[in-house]
């Protein structure tokens, strides 16, 4: 039988909450990459936001579900027509339903993206007291952490490479992913799994 090598054991996330990644890993690098002194998610300018993302399909049918509500916290330029909110259905493993689509895009950005760079799913949201990402797709509350066949890694499109007080990561920096992405990392692995993270950030690595 094919023994497992100890560095895959080492990345091997086992308690995180994402129960359709059977065997979710870091990439190699996840831990090691650094952020800039004073790097937060606060000072996003919603760059990211740009070309739309990726949702699952039981999330575009909650936000299809809530149409009325989304479009009442729209501003008039944006597009009030959910036929016209999404793109085209595809299969894709890293979605719980494993079909995913992508929201479209206009030329102020995402569909979804007001004139203030905000998300008019988390506005809605909120301001109608419900949870804040209560509509909010899971890879926009998780960015600029993602997954990728089923692997935990840090997105850095090339529209964000100069968003260093943001999200881009730096050759050298006093900041960890830990440090600027708690909250992120929390909601993606959930709270046993962010334990087991740091964990390992601390080189205490479970062979078990």
């Amino acid at each position: 039988m094919r023994q497992t090598d100890p560095d895959d054991k080492a990345n091997l996330l086992r308690r995180h909450r994402l129960s359709h990644v059977a065997d979710l890993k870091m990439s190699e690098d996840f831990l090691d990459r650094r952020f800039a002194s004073g790097c937060s998610m606060a000072n996003c300018n919603a760059a990211c936001c740009r070309y739309g993302v990726m949702v699952d399909i039981l999330e575009k049918e909650r936000i299809l579900a809530h149409a009325d509500l989304v479009r009442k916290h729209m501003e008039p330029h944006q597009e009030h027509d959910e036929a016209l909110w999404f793109e085209e259905e595809e299969f894709d493993k890293d979605f719980p339903s494993g079909r995913a689509i992508g929201t479209q895009h206009r030329d102020y950005g995402c569909v979804f993206l007001d004139s203030r760079g905000r998300c008019v799913l988390q506005k809605a949201a909120t301001e109608e007291g419900m949870e804040k990402f209560a509509l909010k797709p899971f890879f926009c509350v998780a960015y600029p952490v993602t997954i990728e066949n089923g692997h935990l890694e840090i997105d850095e499109p090339g529209f964000t490479s100069d968003r260093t007080g943001c999200c881009a990561t730096v050759d050298e920096g006093d900041l960890t992913i830990l440090d600027v992405c708690g909250e992120e990392l929390r909601f993606v692995l959930g709270k046993d799994g962010f334990d087991e993270l740091r964990l390992k950030a601390r080189g205490e690595h479970d062979f078990k």
